[in-house]
Formats: structure tokens, sequence, C-alpha cells
């Protein structure tokens, strides 16, 4: 193949050495400060090396990310105003207790009705500024990838994109907050990042020179909102979201996908597919109804736009289902059925259909023919969840539904699903990564987190060998809280 041949998406994957090198990076970051808020919690005179033993990294590692003491005595208690600030606004709350306490800056619907919505960015940018005092402002999105800021609108002195690495997919989770910061300063000394939150995790950011971050807080979060439901109406989000030239398949898998990180009742999940620009047989989806969460993931027979084509019936199945108020076995009918019904060959799908009850902290699965869920307890036991499997949905030889499994969970479990592109990922030595891979990754990750621990395990398998992804790559984590789950 001459250089003029060249596929610039498997190029782009090649040069991922870098990406790793920052998230490695982030990753001790952000472990520095999640150990500095609990051990100086016990003890507000421990020390650095206290810290970085607890955080699982070296001495010298935690002195280049923080000269001095004081400056992660800093970052820690910046990331603890942040905890609370999202505990007071951002808590779940039963119904009746919403009303605000100060006027909104913006109005969502009526911006959304006066503004056109492909200048929605230029509008926040414009109003972060009036309100700021003349501050120069910029908006940046997350690539679909996770491992970049690309500038949606705002001042052309600040860069088109900044190396971030710390996304789950398009978004940033809240624990990515701090590193975000200090990468951010490293490349803009003084800049102010104001994260653009909605339901817990930041869809963009709006980083801005001569601004407090108190002061554009409250538009940041409206505009976010108004960013998500003006996206129904534009392409202009999604394409400053793409870096790199997407096929037709992932094209249509990326639409499929629900939000990467969620808050549900008594758990985080999070989820997202790579690689993110090509491929596109694999989805996951989930969602919270008064009976509890569903959630689910699954592989098509092939690649490319056919198994995109199927990815999108088996969804469409499974949302109908949930939607038509079935239980799982019914959900399984549904879709057996409907790949069945197309006729074609090789319409056979594994998948793993889940519910979360947080009131009795249940989760609930049924397997067919997928890759067994694994289970890593709050003290760090491990059990793969082999039992029961059945045959994969559309395997018209076989139309049973197997049996149900149970687990109860405790807070700070997690429960990792995952597609056989991450456990199949063939390493630098010609090893497979393996569930061996998916929990070591696991382990490293910042906190027990959903988000985090999808980050840490995506990070693994990027970094197990130089070859570009082949196959998707799917996860979806379950991470009970202390509110939903039960103690042991």
């Amino acid at each position: 193949m001459t250089s003029d041949e060249r596929d610039p998406i498997a190029d782009a994957d090649r040069r991922a050495a870098p990406r790793r090198q920052r998230s490695d990076a982030a990753l001790n970051y952000t472990r520095l400060v999640s150990a500095a808020m609990t051990v100086l919690r016990e003890d507000p005179d421990a020390s650095m090396e206290r810290i970085a033993e607890v955080a699982h990294v070296g001495r010298a590692t935690a002195y280049r990310h923080f000269p001095r003491r004081s400056d992660l005595v800093a970052a820690a208690a910046q990331q603890a105003r942040d905890d609370a600030e999202a505990n007071e606004r951002d808590a779940l709350r039963p119904a009746g207790e919403l009303a605000a306490t100060v006027p909104a800056v913006i109005d969502v619907a009526d911006v959304l009705n006066k503004v056109p919505p492909y200048l929605l960015g230029e509008q926040l940018v414009a109003e972060a500024t009036r309100l700021s005092g003349g501050a120069t402002v910029a908006l940046y999105l997350v690539d679909i990838d996770g491992s970049r800021l690309l500038r949606l609108a705002g001042a052309a002195d600040f860069p088109d994109e900044l190396p971030v690495s710390l996304g789950v997919g398009p978004e940033l989770p809240r624990s990515a907050i701090a590193s975000l910061r200090h990468l951010v300063e490293s490349r803009m000394p003084h800049a102010t990042v104001v994260p653009m939150y909605l339901r817990g995790r930041a869809i963009g950011v709006l980083i801005a020179l001569g601004a407090r971050e108190e002061t554009l807080q409250d538009l940041a979060r409206q505009g976010a909102a108004a960013l998500q439901l003006g996206s129904h109406y534009t392409d202009v989000f999604e394409m400053a979201m793409r870096r790199k030239r997407i096929t037709p398949a992932s094209e249509i898998q990326q639409n499929l996908l629900p939000p990467r990180v969620v808050r549900i009742n008594g758990a985080g999940v999070a989820g997202n597919v790579l690689p993110s620009y090509r491929v596109g047989g694999d989805w996951f989806d989930y969602a919270e109804n008064p009976d509890g969460a569903w959630l689910g993931i699954a592989d098509v027979a092939g690649t490319g736009a056919r198994a995109a084509g199927l990815a999108a019936v088996a969804l469409g199945a499974f949302r109908a289902a949930r939607r038509n108020e079935g239980d799982l076995q019914e959900c399984s009918r549904l879709m057996h059925d409907t790949l069945t019904d197309l006729g074609a060959p090789q319409t056979h799908t594994t998948a793993i259909l889940a519910r979360w009850h947080a009131a009795s902290a249940t989760f609930t699965w049924i397997n067919h023919g997928h890759v067994p869920p694994i289970l890593i307890t709050a003290d760090g036991r491990v059990e793969l969840l082999h039992e029961p499997v059945g045959p994969p949905i559309g395997d018209s030889e076989d139309a049973s539904v197997p049996p149900t499994g149970s687990r109860r969970l405790a807070a700070d479990d997690r429960v990792i699903l995952y597609s056989d592109g991450i456990s199949g990922r063939v390493r630098s030595d010609g090893t497979p990564f393996g569930t061996d891979g998916i929990i070591a990754a696991a382990r490293t990750a910042a906190n027990a987190t959903a988000a985090s621990t999808v980050n840490a395990v995506e990070e693994a398998v990027l970094s197990a060998a130089k070859e570009p992804l082949d196959d998707d790559a799917t996860i979806v984590v379950l991470a009970p809280t202390a509110s939903g789950a039960t103690s042991r």
C-alpha cells in the first residue's frame, strides 16, 4: 500500500503511544488526589510518602506531579469542594424537592426557541464573556474516543484541541476534572476550567482567561442542557466531536449508544465502545424505570454496515421489550423472534440482558452465549459469573431462554460486562488480554467508580499492543453505592 492509499484511521490508531503516556500521567494524578482526600481526613499531617503509598505510586511520581505537599493538599481541597457542590446540587432527590433557590442565568427553553441550534456554542461563549466582565472564553467538547478536547466555539487564541485522554467516550466523569485542570494549567497558566455538568458527568468545558469559576458555573450547567437538547436539531456538535473520518457502521453505532456515564438509584453505571471510528457491531444500553434499571450488552456476528444494521434491530427489540413493561425472559424471546424474522443468515447475537434493583441491591441477568460478567467485590475478591449460559439470540436451532442468575451486591462492588473484543485483544507478546487483564486493569483504577474502572480497562486494552483494535471492545460497569447496596 502506498502512502497515498493509507487508511488515516488506522494510521491515527498507530500513533496511540502519546495518548497512553498522557493517560498514565492523568491516572496517577487522580490517584494521588483521591488518596490525599482519604488520608488527610484521617491524618491531616500525613506525609507525601504516606499519600503516595496509599495511591500505589512511587515517591518520585508524587513529587513530579506535586513539587510541594501544599500543592497536593490544595488539589485535594479543590476536589473536596467540587464533590460537596455536587452532593448539594446534583444529588438525586424525591419529587417535590426541586425548587430553585436562585434564578437561572439563562432559560434553556428560551435559548432553544430564539437561537439557531448551530449557533448555541457561540451564544454560550458570548454569555460567558458578558457574565465575566470581558474574559476570553472558549467552549470545548470531548472527542468521541475520549482522548482530546476539541474547540467548538470561542477565541482563536485558544488551541484547536487539547490532548487529555480522560474521557469515557465523549464525556468526562467528575473524577477526571482534577486531572483536567492540571493538564489545562500546564498549557495555559491561570486558565479557569468550568465543567459543563449534566447528571454528574461533563459533556464539555468552558475554559476562560480572566474569570472566576463561580461566575460561570450556573451558565455551564444550563449550557450543558441546552447543548444536549440542541444536538437533536443540528450536526454541528457531532461534527465538532469527530477529528477523523468515521465509517457509516460506526456512525450508526454511535447514534445507538446511551450516555456513557450515568447515575441511577443506588449505583453508578458507565460504558463505552472502542474503537470509536470504525467496526460497529457491538452495542450497550441502559435505562432506569420505576421498577429498576435495565442494562444490556451485545456482540452481533460480523462487522461493518451489515453488523451495525443487525445491532440496531436487536437494540430496538431490547428497548421495545422494556418499554412494553416486559421482564428479562420476555425481552429475550422478543429479541430472538425479531432477529429470526429477518430471514437472513448469521443473525445470531451474543448478549447479556440484566436488571439492577436498588431497593434489594440485586443484580439479575440472562447470558446468551456471551463472555461471563466479572464481579470484583469491595474487598478485592473476584468471581466470574459463568452460570447460567444459554444459546446466542437469533440461533435458529435453539430458541430456549436460559435461566436467570442473581447476586446481591455491596457498596463498592463492581460488575464488569464486556465483549470478546476486550478479552480477546492480543498483546504484543501474542497472548490474549483475557479476564486476567481486565481484572488487573480494574484494580489500577483511581477509585472504585464505574467511570474510573471503564477508563482504566480501556487504557490497558489500548496499551496491550501497538496494533490498532480490529474488533469492537465494549465494556459496561455497574458500581453500587452505599445508598443502594447491602452490607455483607
